[in-house]
């Protein structure tokens, strides 16, 4: 029950936020316990510093998702160096044998609208179809059972369908 993220030292600080802030609000909002460290015993890494995550499939994968959301900002490209080895973390592991993640990339104009207001439109789609529901740049992520993915992703291309 552990996700280990690799965070570029530059966006460490970013990442963790003010006196821990930032971790915090997230460890709060998926019920999650996060922390970084050094594993090994290797001596630390001057370029990249480690980020556990514990808790539940569904709430380790939304503080990841966050915070590579945040790390995205901070290093522009570094998601696409580890895409492989997110996309697919945690595939199958929950009770029903479904939990995945899809992936839809948007133009600028797209990733406003699917955003909202401050965020309110993610939430909303959040919300209702029962799936994690977080943008990386570009890139959204539909994570859960495959009828919450489903549904996510349903919702979401009924809203374009309005622009």
């Amino acid at each position: 029950d552990m996700t280990m993220l690799q965070i570029p030292q530059e966006a460490v600080g970013f990442v963790t936020g003010r006196a821990g802030n930032f971790l915090r609000t997230i460890e709060e909002e998926w019920s999650t316990l996060m922390f970084f460290c050094e594993i090994g015993g290797g001596g630390r890494s001057r370029d990249y510093e480690k980020l556990a995550i514990f808790g539940d499939v569904r709430g380790r994968r939304g503080a990841e998702l966050k915070v590579l959301s945040a790390v995205e900002t901070k290093v522009p490209g570094y998601y696409e160096k580890i895409r492989d080895q997110v996309d697919n973390r945690d595939r199958g592991k929950d009770e029903s044998g479904t939990w995945g993640t899809d992936t839809m990339t948007f133009q600028d104009d797209e990733l406003s609208y699917a955003l909202g207001k401050q965020g309110g439109t993610r939430k909303k789609l959040e919300r209702s179809s029962g799936a994690v529901v977080q943008y990386v740049g570009h890139n959204a992520f539909f994570s859960g059972t495959r009828d919450q993915r489903r549904r996510a992703k349903s919702y979401m291309k009924w809203l374009f369908e309005q622009l």
